[in-house]
């Protein structure tokens, strides 16, 4: 993980040569003692002038730092901003608060659909994993020739994930030696529709409630490593009002990175707005909508030439991540109908983390890495994206009333922006950390809650239905692919440990396998060459999946000096366990968030606790 994670020499070569990337003086405050591959570093002082912006809300002070050099001289010539009115900054939300109370005001025949619809996920998945009980009575050669056919279905995606993830491997080493401002060099001689260089800023949105100053300073110390830290990068902390002592975390965060970026500012999300979800996406909604009143229609930063990034609180980029992400926007003539997705490892804190529950941390991370390398797929943004500020301010900003905001924001400019939005993959590494509570037990919990939030996004499956049907303009075939892989996604995301790992178990054991109604009662109706062919479908998958445990031992971090030699065996047996965990932490959380939604019982966002 150390080369992996690192910024190596540019290729001189394919890519041109440049001077290695010079390191900077390790922080006297370093992060927590598992963050040895990503411990921040400060970048030299500057010495920079200072502008202060006090825009206030209920007598509280909210300060934006602007720090300025001869790196980013485009700033010093901005007009002197004038105290900006909160009124005008808190008016849109609550338009949009108004907006969601009337859209709230539906039919009787609009209410039972929309119900229908919320049943639908948990419809399907029942239906497919109670087949299992009823069609072994009813119709056991259908179902025999069903299980065959997604046994093949789970072999191939299963060779297909182990291929691309070697792939998505020697591309992350590829890309991590890329000098992408060579490379826009040479691309801009050849191609107009092209946005200096210069004229590109990244707004990043960094969501935290009661999140700790050890952990921020981790996210915001990985930050300031970028390459285009001092000439691009506008930082927002969004806190949240009901963090009481968010503004002297913000105020110690300044002091230690305000002369880090090209700008670094504090919002404080209301907890009062009616009409409104508590959570991450309503609360970047909240902190885009200031961002942009303050830099874009203050300062005079042209929207059309910045991007927006939302992130989590322990979200760790690569250093090259914005300078990649500049080359993309930059040169791409969709820069206005695209996301940004770089795959995300949850390497943060692995060792520190139960030895079961990092098998999903490790298959969450090679699964993403080996779909974003995928040629011929449907992709999604997830938990760290970027998109331009352009689209997000024309959709008007994240919606303030659901909980999964990721896929949400893409499904919204979807469909609004008439099916041309898409995802383009960054193929550098994005750290997060993995659950870590204050106990081992809580852990566990803490992990399932997590997974259950994670689950919730079976709700956007009604909104993706209602809004294919609402926009027939969008060819159709392009509004089915997505809202298929949706559904499809959440369906299998509840039920594929049941068709697959329930059923072999099943099949091989007597004692306990009568729970889904195959042995012994209905065992006489399944043909006898069912097991064995089953077998022979299945055996080739435990050939990626080797792989893919050889490949998670080579990016994660090394094992620190603390932990013990004797628990080093524990990290190859935990994979014995992965029938189990996939069941408790992963089928059950979807099925559990299923169950909520067609119930009509609303998950609330709850900050996942990270120690």
């Amino acid at each position: 993980m150390d080369d992996l994670f690192s910024c190596p020499e540019t290729d001189p070569i394919v890519h041109g040569g440049t001077q290695p990337i010079r390191p900077m003086k390790r922080r006297a405050r370093t992060a927590s003692h598992f963050r040895a591959v990503w411990d921040p570093v400060a970048s030299p002082d500057l010495g920079d002038l200072r502008e202060e912006h006090h825009p206030v809300r209920g007598g509280a002070r909210a300060s934006a730092t602007t720090w300025r050099s001869g790196a980013a001289v485009a700033v010093a010539e901005r007009p002197a901003p004038r105290a900006l009115d909160i009124a005008e900054i808190a008016h849109p939300i609550f338009d949009a608060a108004t907006h969601i109370r009337e859209r709230v005001r539906v039919s009787t025949k609009q209410r039972i659909v929309t119900r229908a619809l919320e049943m639908l996920p948990l419809t399907l998945a029942a239906l497919l994993i109670s087949s299992l009980v009823w069609g072994a009575y009813l119709m056991p050669t259908p179902l025999v020739i069903m299980l065959l056919g997604f046994d093949f279905y789970w072999a191939w995606r299963s060779i297909n994930i182990g291929l691309h993830t070697l792939k998505g491997y020697r591309a992350l080493k590829a890309t991590a030696r890329v000098d992408w401002r060579k490379r826009y060099d040479i691309e801009s001689v050849n191609h107009s529709d092209i946005i200096a260089w210069d004229d590109v800023y990244h707004l990043i949105i960094v969501p935290t409630y009661k999140e700790s100053v050890e952990k921020l300073t981790a996210t915001l110390g990985k930050l300031a490593e970028s390459e285009v830290a001092h000439e691009k990068l506008l930082v927002v902390i969004a806190m949240e009002e009901g963090d009481i002592d968010a503004p002297q975390r913000f105020e110690q965060l300044q002091r230690d990175f305000g002369h880090s970026f090209l700008a670094m500012i504090g919002t404080t999300h209301p907890g009062d707005i009616a009409g409104e979800v508590r959570g991450k996406s309503s609360n970047e909604a909240w902190a885009a909508k200031k961002a942009k009143r303050l830099f874009c229609d203050q300062m005079g930063f042209n929207l059309d030439h910045m991007t927006v990034t939302s992130c989590d609180a322990d979200t760790l980029f690569h250093p090259r991540y914005f300078s990649a992400l500049t080359y993309y926007f930059a040169t791409n003539p969709r820069r206005y109908r695209l996301f940004w997705q770089g795959p995300i490892f949850y390497y943060n804190n692995v060792w520190d983390v139960p030895a079961p529950l990092r098998i999903q941390n490790s298959l969450g991370g090679i699964n993403h890495l080996a779909k974003l390398c995928r040629k011929y797929t449907v992709l999604f943004p997830q938990s760290t994206y970027s998109l331009s500020m352009r689209m997000c301010h024309d959709v008007g900003y994240w919606d303030v009333d659901v909980v999964p905001e990721d896929w949400h924001m893409f499904l919204k400019c979807f469909f609004e922006m008439k099916g041309e939005p898409d995802v383009q993959p960054i193929l550098l590494p994005v750290g997060n950390d993995g659950v870590r509570a204050h106990s081992y037990k809580r852990t566990f919990w803490e992990h399932y809650q997590q997974a259950r939030r994670h689950a919730w996004g079976c709700s956007d499956i009604p909104y993706a239905i209602k809004q294919f049907a609402a926009h027939p303009e969008i060819p159709f075939l392009r509004r089915l692919r997505r809202t298929w892989s949706l559904t499809e996604n959440h369906v299998l995301w509840s039920s594929q440990w049941f068709l697959i790992t329930g059923v072999a178990a099943n099949m091989s054991a007597g004692g306990w396998g009568s729970f889904i109604g195959l042995h012994p009662f209905a065992q006489h109706n399944i043909p006898t060459w069912f097991i064995t062919a089953s077998h022979y479908i299945l055996m080739p998958c435990m050939i990626p999946l080797f792989g893919m445990i050889v490949l998670d031992m080579m990016m994660r971090p090394a094992r620190p000096k603390r932990w013990p030699v004797w628990l080093y065996p524990v990290q190859f047996g935990q994979w014995m366990l992965m029938a189990p965990i996939t069941l408790f932490f992963t089928a059950m959380p979807a099925l559990d968030a299923q169950v909520r939604l067609a119930l009509g019982r609303r998950l609330e966002y709850k900050v996942t606790e990270k120690a």
